[in-house]
């Protein structure tokens, strides 16, 4: 199974999951009266609301290139990543508001035990969605996939959270259910603002660490005929990594001797680094007094 087909997968399962922990934790959230269990099952909805962005960035990034966009449509992973984040911070925003309102006002009582088993239900399922999710993501390299996995990794946390507040309510605590309402709410503003932040850096033009320009230099150097590389740039459109380098060939060779080698370490290079999405190769000659 291909690298959309994977992601498209996991996708549409934790659409589905997420629908029913939403409908089953703000509906129980309601019933009872607790702030934190509603403050989690919104945190479920904005799941699903990214999980659907992922699901579109997975579509427009499976795109071949065209002419406004030579380069591929890499790029839609951290756009839809971005998205993601601002979503976050502005549903936990509003959250924030609300549970803050409760603890100003005194406005609680205890929810009782049905709230927390709710929330120890969701801590099962959203610990599983984020395992499930983050393998996928990290096998194929899919940054909108690793998001929306941390994203199920903080609403399984949020469940926590909510799970000891409403716990601690129902031991005579009340005011603890707004302050996990609040909690809750603070940290998905956190994971918010991390996933905008590492998604913008991503937009940026950026190159492959020192060390990964070291390694695809010296898998050029191994291929036979290649006398030296001389100049290696690279950079990231999205996920996709683009090369451009430079190699000296003895001068002797012919056009089609020169084109063969370069060939050779475009398939070599291409092969060992998936991520890769061009590879840019200018042949040289190296005159004699350069051995």
């Amino acid at each position: 199974m291909d690298r959309y087909q994977q992601g498209k997968r996991v996708s549409i399962i934790t659409i589905t999951g997420n629908i029913l922990l939403t409908i089953f934790k703000t509906g129980i959230g309601f019933i009872t009266g607790s702030s934190a269990l509603i403050a989690d099952g919104f945190h479920s909805l904005s799941d699903i609301v990214s999980t659907i962005a992922v699901l579109i960035a997975l579509n427009i990034s499976n795109l071949p290139p065209d002419e406004e966009h030579p380069y591929g449509h890499g790029n839609a992973e951290p756009i839809a990543a971005k998205l993601l984040g601002i979503i976050l911070l502005f549903t936990g925003a509003l959250l924030t508001i609300n549970s803050g309102k409760q603890i100003v006002y005194q406005d609680y009582h205890s929810p009782g035990l049905l709230a927390f088993w709710t929330a120890v239900i969701s801590i099962t399922i959203k610990e599983l969605m984020f395992r499930y999710t983050y393998k996928t993501g990290k096998a194929t390299g899919n940054q909108a996939l690793i998001a929306d996995a941390w994203h199920h990794r903080s609403d399984a946390v949020s469940s926590i959270a909510a799970a000891i507040g409403v716990m601690g309510s129902y031991l005579g605590y009340p005011v603890l259910d707004p302050v996990a309402g609040l909690i809750v709410s603070l940290m998905i503003i956190k994971v918010g603002w991390d996933i905008t932040k590492d998604a913008v850096v991503t937009l940026m033009i950026t190159s492959p660490p020192e060390e990964k320009l070291i390694t695809i230099e010296k898998q050029a150097e191994s291929i036979e005929g290649v006398e030296r590389v001389v100049d290696l740039k690279a950079h990231y459109s999205g996920v996709d990594l683009f090369i451009d380098l430079k190699i000296l060939v003895d001068f002797r060779l012919t056009v089609l001797e020169g084109h063969q080698i370069a060939s050779e370490v475009k398939r070599k290079i291409s092969s060992l680094n998936p991520e890769v999405k061009e590879v840019l190769i200018h042949v040289d000659p190296m005159l004699p007094e350069n051995h």
